[in-house]
This record gives structure tokens, C-alpha cells and sequence, in this order.
């Protein structure tokens, strides 16, 4: 949902990387069948959503989006998320997205096998498809948000909220803007 957010985050350790982004595909409690580096990368992805759910700056940018969407505006904002990231990646990281990317490939690719459950099979159409490439401009995210329209038995049509990122784009940016910052803050202090 928010992948480019939570590899961001997960630092450059490649257990942590793995396990931040396995974040969404893993639930209940942490067994043994995880590395201790993956087990914490798993953590700090669920405590980075607890902190994102508890920010007045996500509650204020949900709230653009809770008026259409309900309930749906978390998932919607978590994938809007990223497109500001992407966006604005200069002002987050020296490193540019490409590079980034072309470097978590390179630590995550001959991992693949060790990845859990639907990850596995998810991760190389992530990199193969270009999906977090894709998240800086609006038609990426239309097709994130249909494709994760999908995966409910409701079939939502998140993908109509793309018009957001036009329509009150500067709100919600600013939102995104006054959040990011302490949520980077937040996931260096608790690697």
C-alpha cells in the first residue's frame, strides 16, 4: 500500500528492508520461521502505522478524503502518501529515487524465496512493472488504487479518488508535508 514510504523508512539494513516491506503481508504474532533482522523490520513497519494513525497531520489529510471514501480514506491516503514522497523525494533524501530503487532491487532480488506468503509472488511484479516508480505521477497511482480496489469483496473504485491530487492537492500536500518530517524522525529512533 504505502511500499515506497516503508522502504524509505526501514533504513539500509536488508533484514529491516525485507521486513518493512513485508509489513502488510504478515499478520498476528512473529514466529521463529523470521530472522531476528526481518522480526524487527516487521515491528518497525507496524509501529510506523501506529504512529502515521495517531498524527494529526494524517488525521486532517483523511479527512480531505473520508468525505467520499469512509472508512477507505486510511488505504486511499497511505498510496496518496507515497505519490507526495515521490514527488518530493529531493527533499528527503541526497540519494536519488532511482538510485534508491535500483539499490533496494539489488539487496531484495536474490531474496525473493525467504519473502512471506503473497509477498513472494507480489514483489516481482512491484519491480518488474515499475509500481513504485510509478507513484509520482497521478496515472500510477489511479492503477495502484484499482488494483487495490480488487483485492475487497466490495470492489470500492479507490481509484476515484485520484482526483484529489488535483482537486485539493495543495491541502493535502501540506498535510503530507507537516507529517513526513516526524515520521522520519520517529523511524530512525526506533531502528
Amino acid at each position: 500500500m504505502n511500499y515506497l514510504a516503508h522502504l524509505f523508512l526501514a533504513g539500509d539494513d536488508a533484514d529491516a528492508l525485507l521486513g518493512n516491506l513485508a509489513g502488510d503481508f504478515v499478520k498476528g504474532r512473529l514466529g521463529d520461521e523470521f530472522t531476528p533482522g526481518m522480526r524487527r523490520g516487521i515491528i518497525s513497519h507496524r509501529r510506523i502505522d501506529e504512529f502515521t494513525d495517531t498524527h494529526p497531520a494524517v488525521a486532517a489529510f483523511r479527512r480531505v478524503i473520508a468525505a467520499e471514501h469512509g472508512h477507505y480514506a486510511r488505504v486511499i491516503s497511505d498510496v496518496l502518501f507515497d505519490h507526495f514522497l515521490a514527488c518530493d523525494w529531493d527533499a528527503y533524501s541526497s540519494e536519488s529515487r532511482a538510485n534508491f530503487l535500483q539499490r533496494i532491487f539489488t539487496t531484495l532480488d536474490p531474496r525473493i524465496a525467504e519473502m512471506p506468503g503473497y509477498l513472494r509472488f507480489v514483489y516481482p511484479r512491484m519491480r518488474d512493472e515499475g509500481w513504485l516508480e510509478s507513484y509520482a505521477e497521478i496515472e500510477g497511482i489511479d492503477t495502484a488504487l484499482r488494483n487495490l480496489s480488487r483485492r475487497f469483496s466490495r470492489a470500492p473504485q479507490l481509484e476515484t479518488a485520484t482526483h484529489f491530487l488535483r482537486d485539493a492537492r495543495e491541502t493535502l500536500h501540506t498535510h503530507f508535508q507537516r507529517f513526513f518530517p516526524d515520521v522520519i524522525d520517529y523511524a530512525k529512533q526506533i531502528r
